[in-house]
């Protein structure tokens, strides 16, 4: 049972707030002895549909809680529960999903001052088949002022040390209710509330760390990137994001004068795997064409969901980075191959295309170094699933696995899905955002599975999102990563 589409950046979840969602009717009894709740409740819910056959999803939202007495109500989805002394109770219901039903048990949402916490218990049954799981909530409430409420707890609202401030606007003088999101918000649609002036136009202050931002709007629901900005890049869904940069960017992410550089070719080879032309694009360290002697290892790359070969270069900077730390001798030379992997998540014929038709390619036109020792697989997203994937399914071609941030939905992978016993003789090291609401849950999910399995593995985490500043924020270590195990053959 898949709760919701990881992909559809933006679309509403296929339930609920399971922990503050309700029907309408309830059969606690009333009480006089009822805390204050009203105002915006920012919450941060983990589902654990790993029974269903899920890898976990993790969601923020932002809503508005009424009270009148102690009845509380929620507007962005109707619910209704009853305050009895700190504790909202939220009676049972149900909701068709996936071919079957899900059934939510009574549930608690405790208000601790401003913080929430709460959780619930669900079944999903289709009449043959049944699974459960939790859903659990943490949060905090601020009061609200009937105005735009400016969170006082979301400190891209407020000045800080090392920050700029940007006033980001966009002309919708029709619309109803206008969000920016973005990186600045890990791309969830209604956090950061626009405010509507008197000409039309929607504003928002906010106060981002230097360095380049990708963002959108949201205007009544509709996801619009900022035409009165000229700087943009492909969105993977056959539109764009918007870029601001403040400040400096990473000087790292820059092409460098005065050092030697490297070269990307793009190169075509029909497949017959796919049935049509493919591109894929590699990247040769300084010094290849000078030293006709030396072989290189080889690291393929690849990119995220509904994107292409370019992206790596066009938004990850790998050039630049790979430029920049050979001449600071943070790394050693090897060669990067980025194929195209379209919506794949590099399964089935995609799988067929890297294996047998992409890596023949390089084999035979370039200078590498063949083995497991000298091969290894990285990406981001949809790329470290792939990464893994093809690592645990082809352990004698790529001696090291390298996801960042991968989506790890093991329906993707059925063999390994119906399978408790994962073995792995090739390296791994996981990277993953704390704040990443894609990807973080699935993570955590595999991760304890391999511990179970004792499986060897390295797993960092810092804070960051699903987004590209932290993948350019890591490349320093992964490249790292990669670097040292080569050297190791």
């Amino acid at each position: 049972m898949k709760i919701r589409n990881m992909f559809s950046r933006g679309s509403a979840a296929a339930a609920l707030l399971l922990s503050l969602a309700a029907c309408s009717s309830n059969t606690e009894q009333a009480s006089d002895n009822c805390e204050q709740a009203a105002g915006i409740w920012t919450v941060q819910q983990v589902i654990d549909d790993t029974q269903c056959g899920g890898m976990g999803i993790m969601e923020k939202h932002s809503y508005t809680v009424s009270q009148v007495s102690c009845q509380i109500s929620i507007a962005e989805n109707g619910a209704v529960g009853q305050m009895i002394g700190s504790e909202v109770h939220w009676p049972a219901y149900s909701y068709p999903i996936n071919g079957g039903t899900t059934y939510i048990a009574k549930s608690i949402t405790r208000v601790d001052d401003d913080k929430l916490t709460g959780q619930s218990h669900w079944t999903w049954s289709n009449g043959t088949q049944e699974c459960s799981g939790t859903s659990e909530m943490n949060g905090y409430m601020n009061q609200a002022d009937g105005q735009n409420t400016a969170d006082k707890n979301n400190p891209l609202l407020s000045p800080a040390e090392g920050t700029f401030e940007h006033i980001f606007s966009v002309n919708a003088p029709n619309a109803k209710q206008v969000y920016l999101a973005g990186e600045m918000t890990d791309w969830q649609p209604n956090i950061l509330k626009m405010k509507k002036g008197p000409d039309g136009v929607w504003f928002l202050p906010v106060y981002l760390e230097q360095g380049a931002w990708q963002y959108k709007f949201v205007i009544d629901g509709q996801w619009i990137y900022d035409k009165a900005n000229p700087v943009t890049t492909d969105d993977g869904f056959e539109g764009y994001n918007s870029i601001i940069i403040l400040g400096e960017e990473d000087a790292d992410s820059k092409a460098t004068a005065n050092i030697p550089h490297g070269t990307v070719e793009k190169v075509n080879i029909q497949s017959k795997a796919l049935g049509t032309n493919s591109p894929f694009m590699v990247y040769l360290p300084p010094g290849y064409s000078q030293n006709s002697e030396k072989n290189y290892p080889v690291l393929f790359l690849l990119h995220g969901y509904g994107n292409n070969e370019g992206q790596w270069t066009r938004d990850g900077k790998i050039h630049n980075f790979m430029d920049n730390y050979l001449a600071q001798g943070w790394i050693q030379p090897f060669i990067l191959v980025m194929p195209f992997g379209d919506t794949s998540m590099y399964v089935g014929d995609y799988e067929t295309h890297i294996l047998k038709e992409v890596k023949a390619y390089v084999d035979s036109s370039y200078r590498v170094k063949t083995g497991k020792a000298s091969t290894a697989v990285s990406g981001m997203s949809m790329g470290g699933f792939g990464a893994f994937y093809l690592a645990h399914r082809h352990q004698d071609v790529f001696g090291l696995s390298v996801p960042l941030s991968g989506y790890f939905d093991m329906s993707l992978y059925p063999e390994l899905g119906k399978s408790e016993k994962i073995t792995m003789d090739s390296e791994l090291h996981f990277y993953c955002g704390e704040d990443d609401t894609i990807s973080f849950a699935s993570n955590e999910a595999l991760v304890k599975r391999l511990q179970k399995n004792h499986v060897n593995f390295t797993y960092q985490t810092t804070a960051g999102g699903h987004t590209w500043r932290y993948w350019n924020g890591i490349s320093k270590d992964f490249l790292k990563v990669v670097s040292d195990y080569f050297d190791k053959s």
